[in-house]
């Protein structure tokens, strides 16, 4: 293949030409996959909570931010929710679908993008193969097709002002697409040093920060200039959550099994985003006065999976944003990536649905899943590690031991046939993956299919709008919270009619109950001191739904009520394992802690 690069020409550009098209057949696949996937189902529950936010801020603009303590996003996405709401009521498409085309839009785009950024290289056959996967990717399809979040616009930008700055020099350019980067989530702070750095004088990089600052000024307002102090408050006080990944998880584990090491948790849980953001600072200034400096896009990639190898907060949404930047990696670890996160996101969102198929997901904690997590992390690990080594490489310092090492190893695979290998791979695959994810996806496979259908979607959002009324009476606005109150009612009547339809097509959806319904249940059933039947309807939740922490609260409250300290402690202690940064369970654990405590003194 190098010879044919070299020596013929046109051979090359054939080549270049054939593989070019090849990836766009693949990239209009996976766009045709999202699509029906985009218009068959709802997504998570990140689609209404975007919905919410878009029109409960016509009605408070910037006070929504000292209302809903949920709204970390920037000011600028409270414009473009509002913009996406009246588009779907303009072609009458639902708000879901509208939200996620934009992400399908920016992985074509993203996919252009790579394509310009390595046109030079698509004869190269690992790269060529690398692309290829990136478009097809599993995870894109879910995370841009179903999940329902902004991610995939933003990645879309950052690698967009990536090849403003380094293939273009349009410094004004790449300024303002980084401030629209920075309009849809506050991540891309992460790579401000690498583009700022990549400008060679402090001239272009003033020009850069001024382009970026403007748009996010016109942008974010006039919410910023309103509640400036709510605003940063909530966007950039917002934390991921913690304990579901990587080192969080690590130590959050042994915190658990060896209470003497929760001190290392707590410090991570406290510092580990500051700790994580210096280092990141660090790793930019250090390949900036590399000899030899990597390529932005090699720098921005370095340290995404940094951050992704050492963060302590995540959501499966995030990995969307190191997709693009593997490319050089070698096919084989980008194949492996593809693989484990594919099937861990399948497992999880399999799990928020509650088997196929999809329709609605209801995010939870993945706490049963943490196998998948953990392979899916370790794929991670060994990409950064072979970018570490990459960027070393090229910088003329690796330790020549450590080649020679690597070296032999590979020589050593490469003594194995390929069908060998081949063969290898797919019993490894087969044993460590594929059926392990069968056996979750069945254990996690509800009795009614779909188990959250339209009429559920309806019965959230007549929650939210009835909950905007309430906070529209309370502020004496009565003709608008009437209005909006008819819209909840209406909404309620036309999920009845949708769950009288399904029931009677499928009677069993009448006599099941969800786990949802089961936590409401053993709330009622608390409110109304039947405690023992509480602590029933929260179990049976459980049964259905391993990692919800709201039920093991309510169990720990309800034997609380009925004296038994131990088991209260015992539950309280789970949900805070699963969900380890919530108020309400540390105060109930120390609450029932206390009150065994005495009533162990009073036994003596």
């Amino acid at each position: 293949m190098s010879n044919a690069t070299t020596d013929h020409p046109e051979a090359s550009t054939q080549i270049a030409y054939a593989r070019r098209t090849t990836i766009a057949w693949a990239t209009v696949a996976a766009f045709l996959a999202k699509l029906i996937l985009g218009l068959c189902t709802y997504g998570t529950n990140d689609v209404y909570t975007y919905q919410r936010f878009g029109a409960w801020s016509s009605y408070f603009g910037a006070e929504l931010y000292s209302i809903a303590p949920d709204l970390n996003h920037p000011p600028s996405m409270l414009h473009f929710l509002r913009f996406l709401i009246w588009t779907s009521q303009e072609v009458h498409l639902p708000f879901a679908f509208c939200l996620r085309f934009c992400g399908m839009l920016a992985d074509i785009g993203t996919i252009l993008l790579l394509c310009r950024i390595f046109a030079a290289r698509l004869t190269d056959r690992a790269v060529y193969i690398a692309v290829l996967l990136i478009a097809l990717a599993p995870t894109s399809i879910m995370i841009s097709g179903f999940h329902g979040n902004t991610d995939p616009i933003m990645i879309f930008l950052v690698l967009l002002a990536c090849w403003l700055v380094a293939g273009r020099e349009r410094i004004w350019a790449a300024g303002i697409v980084f401030g629209l980067a920075f309009c849809v989530k506050i991540t891309p702070v992460v790579v401000g040093p690498v583009l700022l750095l990549a400008l060679p004088d402090f001239r272009k990089r003033l020009m850069f920060l001024s382009a970026a600052l403007a748009v996010v000024l016109v942008a974010w307002s006039p919410y910023l200039f309103q509640q400036p102090v709510a605003v940063f408050h909530q966007v950039f006080g917002y934390k991921s959550s913690y304990g579901l990944w990587g080192l969080s998880w690590i130590f959050r584990e042994l915190a658990n099994a060896w209470p003497a090491s929760a001190w290392v948790n707590r410090a991570f849980s406290r510092l580990g985003s500051s700790a994580v953001m210096l280092a990141i600072l660090g790793l930019s200034v250090w390949m900036y006065r590399m000899k030899r400096k990597p390529s932005v896009y090699a720098q921005i990639g370095m340290v995404f999976l940094f951050f992704f190898t050492f963060t302590s907060g995540f959501a499966v949404q995030y990995l969307a944003w190191l997709t693009p930047w593997l490319v050089e990696l070698g096919v084989v670890p980008v194949a492996c990536f593809m693989l484990t996160t594919s099937v861990f996101l399948l497992v999880v969102y399999n799990y928020w649905n509650l088997g196929m198929p999809w329709y609605m997901a209801i995010a939870y904690p993945w706490s049963p899943h943490q196998y998948f997590q953990v392979i899916c992390w370790l794929s991670v690990v060994v990409l950064t590690v072979i970018a570490w080594y990459r960027i070393r490489r090229a910088d003329g310092s690796v330790n020549n031991a450590a080649v020679r090492s690597l070296r032999e190893l590979g020589y050593l695979l490469l003594r194995i046939s390929t069908p060998v290998r081949f063969g290898m791979a797919m019993v490894g695959i087969g044993i460590f993956l594929i059926y392990p994810a069968y056996r979750h996806m069945k254990r996690d496979t509800f009795t009614v299919r779909p188990t959250y259908a339209a009429d559920d979607v309806l019965y959230e959002q007549a929650d939210e709008y009835h909950n905007l009324a309430t906070e529209l009476d309370q502020r004496g606005r009565t003709r608008e919270a009437d209005a909006v109150q008819n819209e909840a009612t209406d909404m309620l009547t036309r999920g009845k009619a949708i769950s009288e339809e399904l029931i009677r097509l499928h009677p069993i959806r009448g006599s099941v109950r969800t786990p949802e319904e089961y936590v409401d249940a053993s709330l009622e059933d608390y409110n109304r001191g039947n405690f023992t039947q509480c602590v029933f309807d929260a179990t049976e939740s459980l049964q259905l739904r391993p990692g919800m922490p709201a039920a093991w609260n309510n169990i720990s409250l309800c034997n609380s009520e009925l004296g038994n300290w131990d088991a209260a402690v015992s539950a309280a202690i789970e949900a805070l394992r699963i969900e380890p940064e919530s108020d309400v369970v540390k105060a109930n654990l120390d609450w029932a802690l206390a009150e065994q405590k005495r009533a162990s003194g009073a036994s003596r």
